[in-house]
């Protein structure tokens, strides 16, 4: 990925929250009363000269019987 490019970080960003998603379906799936929340930030230039983009998931698990 060239500097600038960011249609490849883009799909790797893609990919993780595809990825995500699949882990809260796995955790609801066993039962788990579980709510994701991801913030994105960026993009931004790394020391290396390329981008980068910041990725913030939140879960909150809850006890709906009490």
């Amino acid at each position: 990925m060239t500097t600038g490019d960011e249609s490849g970080l883009d799909e790797d960003v893609a990919e993780v929250r595809r990825r995500i998603d699949a882990l809260t379906l796995d955790m609801q799936g066993l039962g788990l009363d579980i709510r994701v929340s991801i913030e994105a930030y960026g993009p931004e230039s790394n020391p290396e000269g390329g981008i980068s983009r910041t990725l913030t998931c939140s879960f909150t698990v809850w006890d709906r019987e009490n």
